[in-house]
C-alpha cells in the first residue's frame, strides 16, 4: 500500500477549525469494487472520548482524498483554569491533546471478499480546544499562515486580549501559552512606577510541548510590589525568553487606579484554548428570575381559607446580573466579542464585604447591540449574564 497521509495546519490546531488531512496514493486492484481510503483518528494520550475513529472516502481520479477531522475532535471539553492563584506558573498537562492518524485502505476483491489493510501511523499532532472565525481562517490562508504559524510558531501568547490592555491592581491577570519546543525559559515581568523607575523581576520555567501554560502575571505574583513607599506602579511588561533571546512576544498591560467600589473580574474560555479574565468597573445589580408551572384544582367541600385552587407544581429560580463595563477603548470593547461567543465562563463573586471569593460558572452572556459609538464618543457596554445553576432552592449567603 502506497498512501500517505499530509496533516495540513502544523503541529498544533484548533479543534473548532477544520483539521485537514490530505491522503494520496490511493489505487483500486485490478477488477476490485467499492474501492475507499480509510483513515483512522487515534488518541495517542487517550483524552479524547471514543476514539479511535474510523472514515472512508471514495479518492478521486488522482488517488486523493481529503478528510476533515474536526468533527472528532471538537467535543466538549472541561476547560481549567487556576483559581485561588498559587504562583505566577501553572503548567497543565490535559488541555492539549495528541492525535495520531493512520491510512489504510478498503474493497471488494475479485472473489467478493471484503479487503482491509492499514498503513504507518503518523506523528503526534495536537489539538486544543478553540477555533477562529471563518474571515481570520479565509484571511490567513490568503496570506500563507496557519494557526500553528502564525501562533505557536511565532510565540504568541493564546489571547486576543489587546495590548496595552488595562487591568484593575487585584486582577487574575492570566496569559496562555504552547511551546514550539522544549527548553528551560524565563518568566520575566518589569514593572514600571509613576516616578520614572522600573524593576525585573524573573523566574524559571522549563517549556514542554505536551503542556499549556497558564501564567499569573498580576505583578504580586511575580514578587512586585504594587505600591512601594512614595510611588505606585503604572504599567508592566511580560515575556518569556532563553539565553536573552525571546521566546515570546513582549505583553504590555496598563494599570487602572480609578477607585472603583465593586470591581467584577469575569472568567472565560477564549478562542484560544486558554482562559481570559475581564474586568468590569461599572455599577452592577444582582437580579433574580423565577418560573414554574401552575394547576387547577377544583374546590372541595372540605377546602378551609389555607387551601388554594391554584397549585404551584414546580418553580424554580436563577441568579442574574447585569452591569455596565465602564469605560473602555475600542480595542479593547472589541476583545470583549471573544466573552460573549464563550461556551464556558465564570463569576468571581465576592461576598459583601469583599473577603472572600466564590467561583460561580455563568451562561447566557449577552451585550448592547451597539458595541462602539464613534459619533457619540461613547466606548461602554451594558454586559447580562445569568448563573449556570437552576434550583428549587435557595443559596444561604450567610454561609459565604
Amino acid at each position: 500500500m502506497a498512501i500517505t497521509a499530509t496533516i495540513q495546519g502544523g503541529a498544533v490546531q484548533l479543534t473548532g477549525n477544520p483539521v485537514y488531512i490530505e491522503c494520496s496514493g490511493g489505487s483500486a486492484p485490478v477488477n476490485s469494487s467499492e474501492y475507499k481510503i480509510m483513515l483512522k483518528v487515534i488518541s495517542q494520550d487517550g483524552k479524547l472520548p471514543g476514539a479511535p475513529f474510523i472514515d472512508a472516502i471514495t479518492p478521486d481520479a488522482s488517488g486523493e482524498a481529503i478528510f476533515d477531522i474536526s468533527g472528532y475532535v471538537d467535543q466538549p471539553f472541561p476547560v481549567v483554569f487556576q483559581w485561588p492563584v498559587n504562583g505566577a506558573i501553572n503548567a497543565l498537562p490535559t488541555q492539549a491533546f495528541n492525535i495520531q492518524v493512520q491510512v489504510g485502505e478498503r474493497y471488494i476483491d475479485s472473489n467478493d471478499l471484503l479487503q482491509e489493510t492499514w498503513g504507518a501511523t503518523s506523528e503526534v499532532f495536537q489539538m486544543l480546544k478553540g477555533g477562529l472565525s471563518p474571515r481570520q481562517v479565509a484571511t490567513m490562508n490568503d496570506a500563507g499562515f496557519t494557526f500553528y504559524a502564525k501562533y505557536v510558531q511565532a510565540g504568541k501568547f493564546l489571547t486576543a486580549r489587546p495590548s496595552g490592555d488595562i487591568v484593575h491592581p487585584l486582577q487574575p491577570v492570566k496569559l496562555w501559552f504552547m511551546p514550539d519546543g522544549n527548553n528551560l525559559s524565563t518568566l520575566a515581568m518589569r514593572a514600571y512606577y509613576d516616578d520614572g523607575t522600573d524593576v525585573l523581576k524573573t523566574t524559571a520555567v522549563f517549556l514542554n510541548t505536551d503542556y499549556l501554560y497558564e501564567f499569573n502575571v498580576n505583578p504580586v505574583t511575580m514578587g512586585h510590589t504594587l505600591e512601594p513607599t512614595g510611588k505606585r506602579m503604572t504599567s508592566f511588561n511580560v515575556w518569556l525568553e532563553y539565553s536573552g533571546s525571546l521566546v515570546s512576544e513582549t505583553r504590555n498591560f496598563q494599570i487602572d487606579w480609578t477607585p472603583c467600589e465593586r470591581p467584577v473580574f469575569l472568567m472565560f474560555a477564549n478562542t484560544f484554548g486558554g482562559v481570559d479574565d475581564v474586568y468590569l468597573s461599572g455599577y452592577i445589580q444582582d437580579k433574580f428570575t423565577t418560573r414554574g408551572n401552575i394547576s387547577y384544582r377544583p374546590p372541595q367541600v372540605t377546602d378551609t381559607v389555607y387551601t388554594p385552587t391554584l397549585l404551584q407544581l414546580n418553580k424554580t429560580g436563577l441568579n442574574r446580573w447585569s452591569i455596565n463595563s465602564g469605560w473602555k477603548s475600542i480595542t479593547q470593547i472589541q476583545y470583549l466579542r471573544d466573552l460573549l461567543v464563550a461556551k464556558q465562563a465564570w463569576y468571581l463573586y465576592t461576598n459583601i464585604t469583599q473577603s472572600t471569593t466564590s467561583i460561580i460558572p455563568i451562561t447566557d452572556i449577552t451585550a448592547d447591540e451597539v458595541l462602539v459609538n464613534r459619533k457619540d464618543d461613547t466606548y461602554s457596554i451594558q454586559i447580562d449574564f445569568s448563573e449556570a445553576h437552576e434550583s428549587k432552592h435557595s443559596f444561604d449567603n450567610r454561609s459565604f
